[in-house]
Formats: structure tokens, C-alpha cells, sequence
């Protein structure tokens, strides 16, 4: 009798564990899919709403802008630029003058660039780059803007971005946010990002596009540079 009662004991404690176990499993997978549901989700909504930033701002009225602002791949492209940009500029920030001097001489040396992109560690970001670029040209109209039409999307991408994110300067001297300073800066940031990514598009593939894009980026950190100087400048006056 007490063989037979253990015995029902273990079955019962087997079959309480066993149920458990399965509405554990089930919870955690339910857990799973919501948090890779929601991730994806975010990502999704990321690249609407950015898209929709740059539509709802310009309102250009041509199709073809329109239509190349709109798409996935334009704005893997601004992604991917923007990327490689700011890995290059915090590299060469940490750069004293003699180094960078040294890089903006060396831009047609391939030895010293292939040296340069190892120590910048920005093979994954031109690759990527190329990719994103590559996507733009072959499944969107862009190739079929005319210089004109290309600078005004970069331009306005550029100008429509930097108002969603602008965290103006503020100095004793300034005061507050509408200094003609920082406008004239942020003008020129915007000329500099611009020209950068149309100089980007513009690198054939047939040809060696790494040190195209080195020159595009050496070009827009230049640029960067100068309004830096000449907002100091101006604030000065």
C-alpha cells in the first residue's frame, strides 16, 4: 500500500514539474517574439519617420526628388555616409596639425591611404558604403537627376536634418539661439554635407572608390574646419 502511494506521489510530482516546465517554455518564447517584434518595429519606425521628415520639410514639388527622398535605399545612403564621416572625423580629430597636414598632402599617395584607412579601422564603413551606394544608383531614379536636382536633395536632406537635431551654441557673447553666427555656421555645415554627399554619388565603381570617398571625406572635414574658424571669427567681432 505505501509502495503503491509512493508511486502515485511520483507521478504527480513528475506531471506538476512537467507542467511547469511547459508554461515556462511557452512564456519565454511568447517574451521573445514581443521583444524581436518591438526591436523591428523601432527600426521600422526610424526609417519612416526620417523619411517622412525630409518629405513633409521640402514639399519640392518634382517626382523625382520626391521619389529618391522617399526610398529605403536613399536613406541607407545618408546612413551610411553619415557613418563614415563621423568615424573619419573622430579619427582626424585626434590628429595634431603635422599629422593632418600630412593626410590632406597624402590624399593621391595609395600606399599612405591604404596605411591611413587601416589605422582609421574604416574598411567596414567604406564596404558598407559602397553597398548603399551601389542600391541607390540601381533601384532608384537617381541617376536620372540632373547636378542641379541632386545638390537641391542632398542640400535640403542635410538642411532638414540638421533642424531636427540642432543644438545651437550658446555664448556670453551670443546670447541666445538666433545668433547670425550660428546661422552662417550652420549654413555652411549644411553647403559642406551637401557637396560631401554628392561627391560620394559621384565616385565612378569602375574605378578605385576608396580614395575617391577619402578625398569626398578629407574635402568635407576641410570644409567643416573653416566654418569652425570663421564662426570663431565672427564671434569675435
Amino acid at each position: 500500500m505505501k509502495s503503491e502511494n509512493k508511486k502515485q506521489s511520483s507521478i504527480y510530482v513528475i506531471t506538476l514539474f512537467g507542467i511547469l516546465l511547459t508554461i515556462f517554455l511557452i512564456y519565454s518564447c511568447s517574451t521573445d517574439e514581443y521583444n524581436y517584434t518591438n526591436e523591428t518595429a523601432t527600426e521600422v519606425n526610424s526609417i519612416a519617420k526620417t523619411r517622412s521628415l525630409v518629405s513633409q520639410t521640402w514639399n519640392t514639388g518634382n517626382v523625382l526628388i520626391d521619389s529618391v527622398a522617399n526610398s529605403d535605399e536613399f536613406y541607407e545612403f545618408e546612413r551610411c555616409s553619415e557613418q563614415l564621416a563621423d568615424k573619419f572625423g573622430a579619427y582626424t580629430s585626434k590628429l595634431n596639425n603635422e599629422e593632418y597636414d600630412k593626410l590632406m598632402e597624402s590624399l593621391n599617395d595609395d600606399e599612405y591611404m591604404e596605411d591611413f584607412i587601416k589605422k582609421a579601422n574604416l574598411e567596414e564603413e567604406l564596404r558598407q558604403m559602397d553597398e548603399a551606394k551601389k542600391g541607390l544608383l540601381e533601384r532608384t531614379v537617381f541617376l536620372r537627376l540632373s547636378e542641379e536636382e541632386r545638390l537641391l536633395l542632398f542640400k535640403q536632406y542635410a538642411k532638414s536634418r540638421e533642424l531636427a537635431k540642432r543644438k545651437i551654441l550658446k555664448t556670453r557673447k551670443e546670447g541666445n539661439g538666433n545668433s547670425k553666427c550660428e546661422e552662417l555656421r550652420q549654413a555652411a555645415y549644411t553647403q559642406a554635407e551637401a557637396d560631401y554627399n554628392n561627391a560620394i554619388a559621384k565616385c565612378k565603381a569602375e574605378s578605385p572608390t576608396t580614395y575617391c570617398y577619402t578625398q569626398a571625406l578629407a574635402n568635407y572635414r576641410r570644409n567643416q574646419r573653416a566654418a569652425d574658424k570663421e564662426y570663431e571669427e565672427c564671434i569675435k567681432e
